[in-house]
């Protein structure tokens, strides 16, 4: 089992490798990271096409036929949809989640950007993310490529991670340390 395991991070990592290398061949680094990220923001916003993705009943040319007419209507340009045609037709659609956020990660470290990720209930307006991103790039004297996401879940306040760093400023951590500082108390 974790043979299998390694074997897909294996099969994540050239799939990866191969699109970012084919979008600087291009010259089209910028709009395939768009691109990617409107798929992440599809596959995690959309339960039915995850089952699209990770079904073994559907066939994969039917596969292959309901993902391309997703990517037409976000749009995407032709080479992605080629792309993950060629990842479809290898029966690889399971994991086009990981090699799309795989791709991510390799194009912040070949851009040298450090990546981060704000968690909020909210969606942030672009002016905000700016200002956080300003901020974080002051304090780390590097390029940073910011991500938000919603996460209702939070409560409320936001957690940030940098790499391996994370500060959390959600109610909801702040009411489970309350909680564990009651139980204490007893």
């Amino acid at each position: 089992m974790a043979n299998d395991s390694k074997n897909i991070g294996n099969v994540v990592e050239r799939y990866s490798k191969a699109l970012l290398e084919l979008s600087i061949e291009s010259e089209s680094l910028s709009n395939v990271r768009v691109d990617i990220e409107n798929i992440i923001k599809i596959i995690e916003s959309s339960d039915d096409f995850n089952k699209v993705l990770k079904s073994p009943i559907i066939s994969r040319s039917d596969q292959n036929s309901i993902i391309n007419n997703i990517l037409k209507k976000i749009p995407v340009s032709d080479n992605i949809i080629k792309f993950f045609s060629v990842i479809c037709q290898n029966g690889r659609s399971a994991i086009i989640y990981r090699i799309c956020s795989r791709f991510l990660e390799m194009e912040v470290k070949f851009k040298g950007e450090v990546r981060a990720e704000l968690l909020s209930t909210n969606p942030q307006s672009e002016i905000e993310l700016k200002k956080i991103e300003e901020i974080i790039k002051e304090s780390l004297g590097t390029d940073v490529s910011l991500i938000s996401k919603v996460d209702p879940s939070i409560i409320g306040g936001y957690i940030l991670k940098i790499g391996s760093i994370m500060l959390d400023g959600s109610v909801k951590s702040k009411l489970q340390g309350l909680r564990v500082s009651m139980k204490g108390i007893k």
